[in-house]
């Protein structure tokens, strides 16, 4: 049976004011920070930077936008997942890749809250932040409030995003200012902090009961079962996150490794190829030490 929320009304279209203030509120506040401020500090903004800001902001305004709002605040837990999921791990560093030195200097290292965003976004605060946010963003009884909570749930989304800003920071961020992790320790912070979020997977995809009421009926309105739902809810944690995280990994390995290879080349008098054979072939080619030479070192 169909839950009370669950009724067609919720998907006709509609403008949630907020996210559209708030994306608005980014938009036009990058573009006067980079045509104004970023000038008068000579501070320079690349294309592609731009390009990320606003693909983070885009991706933002259509999750959490008409249609995929209401129909992961009423209809499908497995749309929820995907929406969070996206913001955590697209829109979030998107939007740190977009963000100039420049600009984060003025807008965070030169005010009040330095010190509280450098704390924050130290690794094992970051990791451990977000660990605490993830396993506390499925909690049955704080995902039901959110449902019919408005407040809430904007809140919660604010919350979750800068905690997705803290975890990306120490793996993007490039300033001195801030704390930033090398290829080894990247490697071992995105395996670590994947590892929390097999839990909730379990939980997902293996209960056998409805873990969120306010689900209930939706799933069944759109066309599958509250079980299908948690099974895809759980995919998307499970499978998409991880697959993403050990994508990262991947790519840090092998720029780990290429950083190795080039210091390597750059070493005078060593070719990159050398084998034992060179070293022989090296040996037999240098002079023998005169007798006298081989006295003296003797005498002293």
């Amino acid at each position: 049976m169909l839950t009370g929320v669950v009724v067609g009304r919720d998907l006709r279209f509609s403008v949630y004011p907020d996210v559209f203030t708030l994306c608005a509120a980014l938009a036009v506040g990058y573009w006067y920070a980079v045509t104004r401020i970023g000038p008068a500090r000579e501070g320079v903004t690349t294309r592609r930077q731009v390009i990320w800001w606003y693909a983070s902001v885009a991706t933002v305004f259509v999750f959490a936008e008409w249609p995929i709002h209401p129909l992961a605040e009423h209809y499908s837990y497995a749309i929820h997942m995907l929406e969070h999921e996206v913001f955590v791990f697209a829109a979030a560093p998107m939007m740190l890749l977009g963000t100039p030195a420049w600009l984060m200097r003025w807008a965070v290292v030169e005010r009040p809250w330095y010190g509280v965003v450098r704390f924050f976004t130290r690794p094992m605060v970051a990791g451990s932040t977000y660990v605490v946010v993830l396993l506390a963003g499925h909690w049955p009884a704080l995902v039901d409030e959110t449902t019919h909570n408005e407040p809430l749930h904007f809140l919660l989304h604010l919350v979750l995003f800068l905690t997705a800003l803290a975890f990306w920071m120490p793996v993007i961020n490039k300033m001195p200012e801030f704390s930033r992790l090398g290829r080894a320790g990247t490697l071992l912070y995105l395996f670590v902090t994947s590892i929390p979020a097999t839990l909730p997977t379990m939980m997902l995809i293996f209960a056998t009961h409805t873990l969120y009421p306010a689900y209930a009926g939706g799933p069944q309105y759109l066309g599958w079962g509250f079980k299908a739902d948690q099974e895809m809810a759980g995919a998307i944690m499970g499978t998409v996150v991880t697959l993403v995280i050990w994508i990262l990994a991947t790519y840090h390995f092998f720029a780990w490794w290429a950083e190795e290879q080039r210091e390597e080349e750059a070493v005078p008098g060593l070719p990159a190829d050398l084998t034992w054979a060179d070293v022989e072939h090296r040996l037999a080619e240098a002079p023998a030490p005169r007798p006298s030479d081989a006295g003296r070192h003797t005498r002293s």
